[in-house]
């Protein structure tokens, strides 16, 4: 069985709302993969940091128990349906910047 390092503490509790609607179009294109999953993380990674660009560690990926295949696939779906950019570069975590959604190229107003 696959333990996850689902661990929340009351720090980890999002200051600023989740953006419900970016969520919902996620859940629209998800359909039966993790898309859904990463899209709560992101977005909560988002409300966390009080931004549209979040860093998609290790860390989080266990934290929210997505296996770096899954989230590698959410994010080509999450990026074909114009939902997030991403911005890598070897050896680095991805760079995300949640976008506005029907809008292409504005970054989130969180």
């Amino acid at each position: 069985m696959k333990t996850c390092l689902a661990i929340f503490s009351t720090s980890d509790i999002a200051p600023k709302p989740i953006r419900y609607d970016w969520l919902a179009q996620v859940a629209i294109v998800a359909q039966r993969t993790k898309a859904l999953h990463l899209g709560a993380a992101l977005a909560w990674l988002a409300a966390t940091k009080g931004s549209s660009t979040v860093s998609l560690t290790r860390r989080t990926l266990a934290r929210w128990c997505i296996s770096r295949d899954a989230a590698s696939d959410a994010l080509k779906i999450l990026k074909s349906h114009k939902l997030i950019v991403v911005r890598s570069l070897p050896g680095r975590s991805h760079q995300i910047v949640l976008l506005e959604p029907g809008a292409s190229d504005r970054p989130l107003m969180i």
